[in-house]
């Protein structure tokens, strides 16, 4: 149960420190002190979204802190598996720093939002106003029905079946697609395959064709330079080697005179050797260097080809196109590969599809089993709230249309009066009996959740007189088994509570201060007065306030 809480420079709370008791606490005070400020620390510090802008004094820090016994609470091994200090009296406390930055903590460990709103999930439940409409819509109404069924785990396991055939159907969408894609494309794409592997580029081949094309394109004028080239060297009186004789022999005599002369003689003989060596080399060429229009004709046709595939494809080289027909090679064997994930994952999907009706029909019979124990204790309820002719009967049927909650279409009907039929709540309910119907609902709930705390943010709206002294009663005899804590504007509930908050707004300083005090007996009598007279309120008011309460508490 919630113990203790403080707050600091949050909305136009300067400092407040407040302790709470066991049992019922009503909450009180004018339209517009600000008592859902007080819920909206609450529900902050229990992991609610929030942000700098509600800070009050925009150069503080803002901090809440709230203090839980969680004593008759089973949360020890919880508190292990999360790695976070377990304490009897369980300190909560969030930060907001002016330059936005945020710190949480869970007795003195840092924690995130998520760790905040599981401890939240396990300590109370907050229903503000706009929670009564809630019952009016069918995604509420099986989420009640689930909890009063207690279906969390077999929920759980659907969602997660759920989420699985999901996420398998948008896989199994993009591999078709993917493949519908390919196959689009398979002729076009298989023709270029075939064009390329039957021209099987080389690596480098565009530079020997252009070679070897200028070669066989000179190749008469080539033979006579080098048939000419070979006479000068090799060729008779005059050519080079004659000539080279010719310079030995002059030389010969002298060799032995100097070093010199004998180094004339040896680059003389060496020039005899290059020039026999050279005149033999080039016979050779010229042996392999002949006309051979076929062959150049045939390297022609292929250089072209090789020139319009790189245009086609883009590009720049022969190892491009050896590139590309890797790639095209990958795609069409990619497309059977395609075909057999294809196939896996159909088999997956409907597997899971199977998985997902069986856990879906469990949860639908689970509700089935529970729906008509609801009604009957809501009815039971609302017959103690002065509706004694109150029906309520829960529909349920079966769909082909799965969502993340089931399979189950649900359809809370209802009737206030004597004679009439069951009709669905959002037609034919008024607010008051809305009112009414949240809280029987709310209050059985959280009754089997077993939640230590329950906070109601007037849950008496359209509901006065007698109706409203029942509420009361209910919420005092409902604070014997967990507290409760409500905002009201209805004496009689106020009256009703073990203890009575009085939240106010102080406008003696420079800015107008919200402020809470917990309320003495006389307070009560003089507080309740005001509700029932209006701020001055006479002494018959004040003995009526003073019999209200009498009568509430007995």
């Amino acid at each position: 149960m919630l113990t203790h809480l403080k707050i600091q420079n949050y909305a136009l709370i300067k400092a407040l420190d407040i302790d709470f008791q066991t049992g019922y606490t009503s909450i009180t005070g004018e339209t517009g002190a600000g008592k859902s400020i007080l819920l909206g620390a609450i529900g902050l510090v229990m992991g609610d979204r929030g942000d700098s802008s509600a800070i009050l004094d925009p150069s503080q820090k803002c901090i809440i802190e709230a203090e839980f016994n969680v004593d008759k609470l089973t949360l020890s091994q919880a508190f292990e598996q999360r790695e976070l200090d377990y304490a009897s009296i369980c300190t909560v406390r969030r930060e907001w720093h002016p330059n936005g930055k945020t710190r949480s903590f869970i007795n003195d460990t840092p924690v995130t939002v998520t760790d905040l709103k599981w401890l939240g999930s396990q300590l109370l439940e907050i229903h503000s106003q706009h929670t009564g409409l809630l019952v009016t819509q069918s995604e509420e109404q099986l989420k009640l029905l689930d909890a009063f069924a207690g279906t969390e785990v077999l929920l759980n396991q659907y969602r997660t079946a759920h989420q699985t055939v999901q996420q398998l159907e948008s896989a199994l969408s993009e591999k078709k697609t993917a493949l519908a894609q390919i196959q689009q494309d398979s002729d076009y794409h298989q023709y270029l395959l075939n064009e390329l592997q039957e021209f099987n580029p080389l690596q480098g081949e565009e530079v020997d064709l252009e070679q070897e094309i200028s070669l066989l394109s000179q190749s008469e004028s080539l033979s006579l330079a080098l048939t000419k080239t070979e006479a000068y060297l090799d060729g008779g009186e005059g050519s080079l080697l004659d000539l080279s004789n010719k310079i030995k022999s002059e030389l010969k005599g002298f060799v032995n005179l100097t070093a010199s002369l004998a180094d004339f003689y040896d680059r003389a003989n060496n020039l005899g050797i290059e020039a026999k060596e050279l005149s033999r080399d080039i016979q050779h060429a010229l042996q392999s260097t002949e006309l051979n229009p076929a062959r150049l004709e045939t390297i022609n046709e292929r250089f072209s080809a090789l020139q319009l595939l790189l245009r086609k494809h883009g590009c720049s080289d022969a190892q491009g196109l050896i590139d590309k027909r890797a790639t095209l090679e990958a795609s069409h064997a990619g497309e059977h590969h395609l075909e057999e994930e294809i196939e896996q994952l159909t088999a997956q999907l409907n597997q899971a599809i199977e998985t997902r009706k069986d856990l879906a029909n469990d949860l639908h019979a689970a509700r089935l089993k529970h729906k008509d124990a609801l009604s009957q204790q809501v009815i039971s309820h609302l017959h103690q709230l002065e509706m004694p002719f109150a029906q309520m009967d829960i529909q349920l049927q079966q769909e082909n249309n799965y969502q993340n909650s089931g399979n189950s279409r649900i359809a809370l009907l209802f009737c206030a009066n004597k004679g009439q039929q069951p009709m669905p709540i959002e037609k034919v309910a008024s607010g008051g009996e809305i009112s009414r119907l949240n809280f029987c609902l709310r209050t059985i709930i959280a009754d089997l959740k077993q939640l230590a705390t329950l906070i109601y943010d007037e849950a008496d709206t359209g509901v006065s007189g007698e109706v409203a002294s029942r509420l009361g009663f209910l919420m005092r005899q409902q604070g014997k088994k967990q507290q409760i804590l409500a905002i009201t504007h209805l004496p009689q509930v106020a009256a009703s509570g073990n203890q009575q908050l009085f939240v106010f707004k102080n406008n003696e300083a420079d800015i107008s201060e919200t402020q809470i005090r917990t309320l003495d007996d006389e307070g009560r009598i003089q507080a309740i007065a005001e509700m029932l007279s209006g701020r001055t309120p006479s002494e018959a008011a004040k003995l009526n306030a003073k019999h209200l309460l009498e009568i509430q508490s007995a």
